[in-house]
């Protein structure tokens, strides 16, 4: 019953970044807010200009929005590094050997990397982004102070933050879905790859698209691509609202209050999206594959 706690720690031993660097990004979004410039070059007109509680609400927002999207940026980029590596740096130090000689089945070892990737690091960051928003918010409070401009944009609003980290939850839990086939297909590749294994990663799929160009003239490989690395947002009918809102502004209509643009974000219509289930079934053979792959080859 402990076999799959301890392979979870172990990763986290083996591959510290995991935990750093969203540590290391929140500690960056806190200083920058507690020592920032809390005042900026702006014309009087600007600083004597009151926003609206709407305008308000729409920046805090986006504020938090956007430093929760900054820390899951990062967590991507570590994730990515993190699957390419994971299998084959255990063959190139061959402590493959101490692992296998334990009664643990490579389909549990593989199955915990992808844990790890997919579920474990997600709603830690999740959870550190919640907290470092929190703690963003309150430096700005107390600093209201020190600005015109910074006291008269900032206000909190429990409603709309509320709206924001369920959003956030409810999007993360279907990116968790919709990317488990990407983590797959990198887990498989450094289980087989011998060496180079970004390189190994990355070349097929741009292989595939100058290949199709070259001697088809067609864009399907790019469009399958394009939908599986960004398509699941458009399932939540972000874009619809986005041009709404632009087109409000272009006209310079009343911008629609910022809780009722929440509101209309459909967050169950990925989860019905057969591409999402279909993407799931083809991350389980990976995952199969690479678990096959690891127990025949140890590099040796």
């Amino acid at each position: 019953m402990n076999t799959l706690p301890v392979l979870i720690r172990r990763e986290f031993w083996e591959h510290r970044a995991l935990w750093i660097a969203p540590l290391v990004v929140a500690a960056a979004l806190l200083l920058a807010a507690t020592f920032g410039r809390a005042t900026v070059n702006l014309p009087k007109e600007a600083l004597d200009a009151t926003l609206s509680v709407n305008d308000r609400l729409a920046v805090f927002a986006v504020t938090q929005w956007g430093l929760a999207l900054f820390q899951l940026l990062v967590m991507l980029i570590v994730l990515f590094f993190y699957l390419l590596d994971c299998l084959y740096a255990e063959r190139k130090d061959r402590s493959i050997l101490f692992w296998k000689s334990l009664p643990v089945p490579d389909s549990t070892t593989v199955l915990s990397k992808l844990l790890i990737a997919l579920v474990i690091v997600p709603l830690g960051v999740y959870v550190l982004a919640l907290v470092t928003n929190l703690l963003f918010a309150g430096v700005l409070g107390l600093r209201q102070g020190e600005s015109k401009l910074l006291g008269s944009v900032f206000i909190w609003d429990t409603g709309v933050w509320l709206q924001v980290q369920l959003l956030l939850l409810v999007g993360l839990a279907a990116a968790m879905l919709w990317y488990a086939p990407i983590a797959a297909y990198l887990m498989l590749v450094s289980s087989w790859a011998r060496r180079n294994v970004f390189l190994w990663a990355v070349l097929p799929p741009v292989l595939a698209l100058f290949v199709e160009e070259v001697t088809f003239n067609t864009d399907y490989v790019k469009s399958f691509l394009g939908h599986r690395l960004g398509g699941i947002w458009g399932e939540f009918g972000i874009g619809r609202e986005l041009d709404r809102l632009e087109s409000a502004l272009e006209q310079d209509a009343s911008v629609p209050p910022v809780k009722q643009l929440l509101e209309t974000v459909d967050a169950s219509a990925p989860f019905t999206s057969p591409d999402l289930w279909l993407g799931v079934v083809v991350a389980a053979l990976l995952v199969w594959a690479a678990a096959r792959i690891r127990r025949y080859r140890d590099d040796t």
